[in-house]
């Protein structure tokens, strides 16, 4: 009884989609999302503008060329 519910469990979580699954974004999005973030984090002190303004480069640089 066991194997069979972990066989019906597993057969579930393939076949079902997850409904917190993210939408798809393009690169450029996603990199306007972090230096959205990275920025605020500017604002609170958690970052030095100069921190944040290497970690939006970087993105740029790795994703959308």
């Amino acid at each position: 009884m066991a194997l069979f519910t972990l066989n019906a469990l597993l057969v579930l979580s393939i076949v079902l989609p997850l409904p917190t699954q993210s939408t798809p974004r393009s690169d450029e999005l996603m990199c306007e999302e972090v230096s959205e973030a990275v920025n605020e984090s500017v604002t609170f002190g958690t970052l030095t503008q100069a921190q944040a303004d290497r970690i939006t480069d970087r993105c740029y640089e790795l994703f959308t060329n």
